[in-house]
């Protein structure tokens, strides 16, 4: 009775063992498998490339040699620091105002003095005294002031129309300290009309253009951070 117990427990052994073995095989594969024989060496893509073009050399473009024979980029251009020509007699007036503000430059000047000309103009016109005051130094908003006060008293109103800006071009510049001042030549094309209280046109015509020449000088600290130019004096050709 023992002798076949002892055997019933043998072949259970023997069969556990036989289901492990081929489990293992399973999972591990045969050695006739995939053993890593046939794998290629990685490939470098950097020594492929060059390989490449050393093969095609006739192509290459040796790119230090080329540097090298290159104008360095960095060298400024003399008409693009800040719009104006070294010959210029305004060139180291406006250089010195870029060494306080290193985002002036002229051509940026006369974009921002071409849209306070027609608004400058218009306030005047409309009467507007509190738009004068912000870009008007003392005196020139004294004097608008004036001819406001007399247009209203006169119970006239303009009825001007600019009609184009020509051309702006620098007149001079100076600057003393930190204070600077810009004149620019302004000339335009305008209706210039003044018409009384019931509508009547009491002086020029309303389909008339004539040409108009504008001196102005802009003043300012540009030692301040406050970028604002303001305009100090006026006078017509």
């Amino acid at each position: 009775m023992n002798n076949d117990s002892d055997n019933l427990f043998l072949i259970i052994i023997a069969f556990i063992a036989g289901f492990i073995i081929l489990q293992l095989r399973r999972t591990l594969g045969r050695r006739d498998g995939y053993d890593g024989k046939d794998e290629k060496p990685p490939q470098n893509s950097f020594k492929d490339h060059d390989n490449d073009a050393v093969k095609n050399k006739d192509n290459v473009i040796p790119i230090n040699s080329t540097i090298d024979k290159q104008e360095p980029t960095h060298q400024p251009v003399e008409t693009q620091d800040i719009g104006i020509a070294k010959t210029s007699p305004h060139y180291a007036v406006l250089e010195k105002v870029k060494s306080y503000d290193t985002t002036f430059t002229l051509p940026s000047f006369i974009d921002g003095a071409e849209y306070a000309y027609g608004m400058i103009l218009n306030a005047f016109w409309q009467g507007d005294v509190k738009t004068l005051r912000t870009f008007l130094s003392r005196d020139v908003f004294a004097q608008f002031e004036v001819a406001v006060s007399d247009m209203k008293e006169q119970g006239h109103v303009f009825n001007n129309i600019v009609k184009d800006i020509e051309l702006i071009e620098l007149e001079d510049a100076s600057i003393e300290g930190s204070m600077a001042e810009i004149t620019l030549r302004y000339k335009s094309h305008m209706i210039i009309v003044i018409k009384d209280a019931d509508g009547n046109v009491v002086d020029g015509e309303l389909d008339k253009v004539v040409p108009v020449v504008d001196v102005w000088t802009f003043c300012r600290d540009v030692n301040r951070g406050d970028p604002n130019w303001t305009l100090v004096s006026t006078s017509n050709e």
